[in-house]
């Protein structure tokens, strides 16, 4: 891509087109988000509260954004060109977000999304990004191509194959994710006030129980700890099963034992 002056760059801006629960858009200083705000400059942020998300729409009908639950999605440049180029780069620094962006016209626009672990670029595509509480990201193309980047590797990322990425290692190789969003629970034992749980989710998912999430080992396996008052409330725990795409499904956790 050709050198870019400074100079030539004018702000772009991502508006708010809709919010649910609590949403949090810091300027400086930061408030409560409500539609309408635009970030437009490198350092904005948006940031939503559990049960809470965001719809965002990028300048001249690009695209748009979908923020979930608990996601800090940070501005690093939003600029366009007088031929009416876009360079949009934007950090996920936790959460999950969907992406719905045009193909582009010009060699010259660019959109990048990054975390610590790896960057993903399109250039006219539907895909989501996951961060986990572990810094794993994970990228999945429902339509469209995607790259993903790190540690100097890139894989290409076509539509229904998505790709896992660890601070320091190399994007996994391509697979299909996960639209089923599938379950298994391999072994459960009780003690005390404690429910020990071992199983397997597609390792492209992500998993929280009561509302924790829990950490994923490369194969999708899993083992947590749930601590329970009472067992009449392990009837009020769920198993929440999420593909990067934003899919999501609950299993009560009594059925999860079954």
């Amino acid at each position: 891509m050709p050198t870019i002056a400074e100079s030539q760059l004018v702000n772009g801006w991502m508006e708010i087109r809709q919010t649910s629960g609590q949403v949090t858009i810091t300027q400086s200083p930061s408030r409560a988000a409500k539609v309408g705000d635009r970030l437009n400059k490198a350092g904005d942020s948006i940031e939503t509260a559990r049960n809470s998300t965001a719809l965002l729409r990028l300048d001249s009908g690009m695209g748009s954004i979908q923020v979930a639950e608990k996601t800090k999605l940070k501005v690093t440049k939003l600029k366009k060109l007088g031929d009416g180029s876009r360079i949009t780069t934007l950090a996920i620094e936790k959460g999950q977000v969907r992406t719905k962006v045009r193909r582009f016209t010009s060699p010259r626009s660019s959109l990048q999304i990054m975390s610590p672990a790896g960057i993903a670029a399109v250039r006219g595509t539907e895909y989501g990004i996951s961060v986990s509480d572990d810094g794993r990201m994970v990228i999945a193309t429902e339509s469209g191509l995607v790259a993903a980047s790190a540690q100097g590797e890139t894989v290409e990322l076509g539509s229904g194959f998505g790709s896992r990425i660890r601070e320091g290692e190399k994007p996994s190789p391509p697979q299909q994710f996960d639209k089923l969003l599938k379950l298994a629970v391999d072994n459960v034992e009780i003690n005390g006030s404690q429910l020990h749980i071992n199983g397997a989710v597609h390792p492209l998912n992500t998993l929280a129980i009561a509302g924790v999430e829990v950490p994923l080992n490369d194969d999708g396996s899993f083992e947590a700890i749930v601590d329970f008052p009472s067992l009449q409330s392990l009837a009020q725990i769920s198993i929440d099963v999420r593909n990067p795409l934003g899919k999501e499904k609950a299993y009560p956790l009594l059925t999860g034992l079954r």
